[in-house]
């Protein structure tokens, strides 16, 4: 298998960059997120497709990769500042870090090759990072315990998208 090439999107990647994430977080979700899960996030691609593209134009102090096997995503990631508008909205304020890792997926057939790893290191800078975990993503969460990351003792419900599944945040210090 060759190693798929980690670049930053481009603003033509938005369509296929949201696709690939709906596709990811329905597989990794399974039997945790609502069963509708695919169709409820699909209605707000018209809306962040476009969001997408501009961000990717002009990221500003975000960072994105995208890992693709030939024109296939195979693996995103992306890192902003913080708190994200949600989180402002449903009162998850004040941050643990001023950088979250809002994104870090790969598909299964390139799990457990290092592409998650690149990809992190891609978006990472090195400042105190945190992320937010969809309780149960054992795997995930491991990944994270392995890049010094710690679980908050906190528990939230995700919004009604996300049929009020599970989640918390982990947060890095930088050293």
């Amino acid at each position: 298998m060759q190693k798929p090439l980690i670049a930053a999107p481009e603003p033509a990647d938005a369509g296929a960059w949201f696709d690939f994430l709906i596709e990811q977080q329905t597989v990794t979700y399974q039997g945790i997120v609502r069963p509708d899960f695919a169709e409820v996030q699909s209605q707000y691609r018209d809306e962040w497709v476009p969001d997408l593209a501009r961000q990717f134009a002009d990221p500003g102090t975000a960072k994105f990769a995208v890992a693709k096997d030939g024109e296939k995503i195979v693996g995103l990631a992306s890192a902003v500042d913080g708190p994200q508008q949600w989180e402002v909205q449903y009162g998850l304020t004040p941050s643990p870090a001023d950088r979250e890792l809002a994104r870090l997926y790969v598909s299964p057939e390139f799990q457990g090759t290092g592409l998650a790893l690149d990809l992190f290191r891609a978006v990472d800078d090195g400042q105190d990072l945190y992320l937010w975990l969809i309780s149960g993503n054992a795997r995930a969460e491991r990944f994270y315990v392995r890049r010094g990351f710690v679980s908050l003792d906190e528990s939230f419900r995700s919004g009604p998208s996300w049929g009020g599944a599970p989640m918390h945040r982990m947060v890095r210090r930088s050293a």
